[in-house]
């Protein structure tokens, strides 16, 4: 029982402040009881709490008070946060989807997108950056006039990177979500990249191609639409391309690893959205779809998760 009790520690150390008042240094119990505490029982409960966060190594008592350590020391900075939100995902809507899926499914009833975080999830998505940035650095040119289409662009770090990569790439983020979306453009503010990129809300498979581009991307979403539709929503986002333009996607496919059944199980579960893709199944897709030159790329050795480019046919 251990882990689950790290895990779940973890996670309220983050979502209670534990993390931000400890992050810069020891600090003493009557500190952390104003605080937390409204009472002498509260303060026996939030001792037992701290004295818990001992006991799994995650804490330390010293002389100048109560202290991270070990796990939770890392997890606190900064340049880890996105790990932080896919232990908070896990501790969250992993948990109920297992917990809770049998029962729903016995009322008739499925997940709805709105049962999850958008923020955590787009922080936690963070964690396939290496990989992601491989397959923009191996498909995106790097010098010359470029427009790009990011469907479901999360933060907008992967805009940010593509910018950064060609001074001369323009961008449009479409997030469906829109706390995300709210989210991207303060990063996109705050990144001074506010005349070359805009963030805007909305379901791709409502937008009409009133725009072309020469790239569009889908970074991990794919599942979000129904297996049913997928062939309708690839043609559709075909019509946004300019001839010679192309399509990069990245998803975990079928056959991965425990995370990359559990989100399987989060797609087939949640209205609206399907089930994780076989690679071939996406390619055959793509290709029904009018797409041509259909690639896929194996991005983690051992790992379904997957790169595919594919040009735009003649006829979308």
């Amino acid at each position: 029982m251990k882990p689950f009790y790290k895990l779940v520690y973890l996670v309220a150390a983050q979502e209670s402040g534990l993390f931000e008042l400890l992050r810069g240094g020891p600090v003493g119990f009557e500190q952390l009881a104003a605080a937390y505490c409204r009472d002498s029982k509260a303060r026996e409960a939030l001792e037992a709490w701290l004295q818990l966060g001992i006991r799994l190594g995650l804490l330390k008592l010293g002389p100048g008070g109560f202290e991270l350590k070990g796990l939770a020391k890392k997890l606190a900075r900064p340049q880890n946060d996105s790990i932080l939100a896919l232990l908070q995902e896990v501790a969250g809507l992993h948990s109920k989807l297992i917990l809770d899926t049998p029962g729903k499914l016995r009322k008739g009833e499925l997940w709805a997108l709105e049962d999850q975080d958008g923020e955590i999830i787009a922080r936690s998505s963070r964690v396939m950056e290496a990989f992601q940035t491989e397959a923009i650095d191996s498909t995106f040119p790097a010098t010359g006039p470029a427009r790009l289409l990011e469907i479901g662009c999360g933060s907008g770090f992967y805009i940010k990177y593509a910018a950064a990569k060609n001074p001369s790439l323009s961008a449009l983020g479409l997030e469906l979500q829109e706390n995300v979306a709210v989210v991207a453009r303060r990063n996109i503010e705050g990144w001074g990249l506010q005349d070359r990129v805009r963030i805007e809300t909305g379901d791709i498979r409502n937008k009409a191609p009133d725009e072309r581009f020469d790239i569009v991307t889908l970074y991990n979403n794919i599942y979000y639409f129904p297996v049913e539709e997928r062939v309708s929503l690839l043609r559709h986002i075909g019509e946004f391309i300019q001839p010679g333009g192309f399509l990069l996607m990245t998803t975990c496919c079928q056959g991965g690893s425990l995370g990359v059944e559990v989100l399987n199980l989060w797609g087939a579960a949640t209205a609206n959205c399907g089930r994780l893709p076989t690679a071939d199944e996406l390619v055959s897709q793509l290709r029904q779809a009018g797409f041509k030159d259909v690639r896929a790329i194996r991005l983690i050795p051992g790992e379904a998760f997957f790169a595919f480019k594919a040009l735009r046919g003649g006829k979308v």
